[in-house]
């Protein structure tokens, strides 16, 4: 390794996915693999070269000083903070995770698990996403520190239709990996993911894994409720140039709507046709 590499994520945007990567790279050319929140306390000692740093929220806190280390080389990846919320909601409904599972003061007491899986719509559950869980994860992306030069900033999207793994190619050069360790990291990203060898089996902690599924979930009224509550943030993170998207939704709704329709009446009147003619 020509650097130590520090991996942030954020929730819900690959972060099981590539922590178990490069768990595996550092395993397999000897580095020793650090989880940032559970050494917390022993980073000090823990953080000797070679290694691989990982923080699943990207929040480095009185740690931001190795962000800036000479020898150090980041991977930061985020994902369109609409799937975001599509994810983290359908997962925090059936998910084991503890805090899940925790009385929430404010809440009467009730876990945050019980309270979402309470709300009688998807709309209310998406809008109760909106102003907890996901309201923290879009604000820890838009707070990032963007442009330092020794950071890759990396897309979930990218990364989830990089079949050729021409993109993968490019973080590991960026990460310092020489030829042979590229070949191990080729390997071990083909091998977790969703189109590789992952794909074979059911994997728990993944409920779809697609690129902009909120073009098939969000309804106008749910795309003007994230609009209220994050009017900049798909402008700031570079996923949208305006609120156009809104208006496009709108639109293919309405025209799904009508096919839906002529679909229906179209059936109706072959059923009506066939009826008719056999009496």
């Amino acid at each position: 390794m020509k650097y130590n590499i520090v991996v942030a994520t954020h929730h819900k945007t690959g972060t099981v996915w590539m922590s178990t990567v490069f768990k595996a790279i550092a395993s397999d050319i000897g580095a020793k693999y650090v989880e940032f929140r559970s050494q917390y306390e022993q980073l000090a000692e823990a953080l000797r070269p070679p290694f691989v740093l990982f923080n699943y929220d990207s929040d480095f806190r009185e740690h931001s000083h190795i962000l800036g280390r000479d020898d150090v080389r980041i991977l930061h990846l985020i994902r369109d903070p609409r799937d975001v919320l599509i994810s983290a909601m359908h997962y925090h409904k059936k998910s084991q995770e503890t805090w899940l599972h925790e009385p929430v003061p404010g809440y009467d007491n009730v876990t945050y698990q019980h309270r979402l899986n309470a709300l009688a719509t998807p709309f209310e559950q998406y809008v109760f996403e909106m102003e907890n869980s996901t309201e923290s994860t879009l604000r820890d992306m838009s707070k990032w520190q963007y442009g330092r030069a020794n950071c890759f900033e990396a897309r979930y999207e990218d990364l989830r239709l990089d079949v050729q793994m021409g993109y993968w190619a490019r973080i590991m050069d960026f990460l310092g990996f020489d030829e042979a360790e590229q070949q191990i990291g080729w390997q071990r990203f083909w091998q977790n993911s969703l189109f590789g060898n992952v794909a074979r089996f059911a994997h728990k902690h993944v409920r779809s894994g697609d690129v902009a599924q909120w073009k098939r979930e969000f309804t106008p009224e749910l795309a003007k409720a994230f609009l209220e509550r994050f009017p900049t943030v798909l402008q700031s993170l570079e996923y949208e140039t305006d609120d156009g998207w809104v208006q496009d939704l709108q639109k293919t709704n309405a025209s799904g709507q009508t096919s839906m329709l002529k679909r229906l009446v179209g059936k109706r009147w072959a059923q009506f046709k066939a009826l008719n003619g056999s009496l």
